[in-house]
């Protein structure tokens, strides 16, 4: 149907720009500075996964330089320390720009401790991929460069490893309005469509139709099993929508489409058992899918609040996920959690500060951790969750 904070310190640890030479010895600045100078702002479409030790790692949009960074935390009695990796884009030697890339960072990191990196090179619309091998050494080069005309891919990119490591990337390629999934075949990245939607045709003269267009807000997981799971939004029917499958070839079905739905989804697979959170668009409202038994889908409202539901970040929480989302009418973060038969909600969050956008959870010694970017300070928030 379609309906229309903690202070964190940074310094720059020496590595590879490129694989072509080190990276300029300037600190890129503070994450964490609660009084930013101008420019100051990095942190944005950033991705969090753990280090094999236990240390939390971060690969993020630079927007003052227009350019990809990397960093690995210390948490030491509360506090965070970065050290902060240049990856791509940033000036060279002679100062001279090498274009904008960076934005829809998504990272995976594999139990050897190699990470993963897909992003956008928004000046050449393509998407890029940048590895880090063991010894901090940076590999990047095109994953694809989608399958229109004029090159325009690569946004909303989504990471994740398959059983045997290799990087699996799910993307949108605005230019044929397309969900493409890229995947390492041990050498380089293969890419193709996978899902180009349909026609919206509408039978009320009050609503325009519209032409197919999907694969906005991608979400890829991948069971023990090889199974690869890939939410995302198809704006033509207004509607969340799952495709799985591997390298063979996918099926697709309808989550829910009960009104435009589908943006920002998150996907928690255990087993055959999937949870996907997601925002409402026409309500305003997080929801929330799991299931799957014999093809249907339990969908409910988990926060009906005003404008709350984006950004969103699932995680396991005993027998019920837990939801981390952004509430855009106070600017917080919050946090969603199974009491009983009900949601517990609960307002995470610096006081003062915009938080809760571009949200990611891991997993650090037993406890929850969140970072996200904060709007008002212009940088990584991270913290324990309450």
């Amino acid at each position: 149907m379609r309906v229309s904070a903690l202070v964190l310190v940074a310094f720059v640890l020496p590595g590879c720009n490129g694989c072509t030479k080190e990276p300029p010895p300037d600190d890129p600045g503070p994450i964490g500075d609660d009084t930013p100078k101008d420019p100051h702002d990095v942190g944005s479409w950033l991705s969090m996964r753990a280090m094999p030790d236990g240390r939390p790692a971060v690969a993020f949009y630079d927007r003052t330089s227009g350019a990809l960074a990397f960093a690995i935390g210390t948490v030491t009695d509360g506090s965070v320390t970065w050290a902060i990796e240049e990856v791509d884009s940033y000036p060279d030697e002679n100062g001279l720009n090498p274009g904008d890339s960076g934005k829809y960072a998504s990272m995976a990191i594999g139990s050897d401790g190699v990470a993963w990196v897909l992003y956008q090179d928004t000046s050449n619309g393509v998407l890029k991929y940048a590895t880090r091998d063991t010894a901090g050494v940076w590999t990047i080069g095109n994953a694809d460069t989608g399958g229109g005309p004029n090159y325009d891919s690569g946004y909303w990119a989504s990471v994740a490893l398959d059983p045997s490591g290799n990087p699996v990337a799910a993307h949108y390629d605005a230019a044929k309005g397309a969900l493409r999934v890229a995947r390492w075949n041990g050498t380089a990245f293969t890419a193709a469509a996978v899902y180009e939607g349909t026609d919206y045709t509408s039978t009320d003269t009050a609503v325009d139709s519209v032409s197919g267009n999907a694969g906005e807000y991608a979400r890829i997981a991948i069971a023990a099993d090889g199974t690869e799971y890939i939410a995302f939004y198809d704006r033509a029917w207004g509607a969340l929508r799952l495709a799985s499958g591997n390298v063979g070839g996918y099926s697709f079905e309808l989550v829910d489409d009960t009104a435009d739905v589908g943006q920002w989804p998150d996907l928690l697979v255990d087993g055959a058992n999937l949870s996907i959170a997601y925002h409402d668009v026409t309500n305003q409202d997080l929801k929330l899918a799991q299931g799957r038994a014999n093809g249907a889908w339990n969908v409910e409202t988990v926060d009906s609040g005003d404008h709350v539901g984006a950004d969103t970040a699932i995680y396991a929480n005993g027998s019920d996920p837990g939801i981390v989302y952004f509430d855009g009418a106070n600017n917080d973060m919050k946090v969603a959690r199974k009491s009983g038969s009900a949601w517990a909600l609960e307002t995470v969050g610096s006081t003062g500060s915009a938080v809760g956008y571009h949200n990611e959870t891991v997993t650090l010694g037993g406890a929850q951790y969140v970072a996200s970017y904060d709007y008002t300070a212009r940088t990584i928030w991270f913290s324990a969750l309450p």
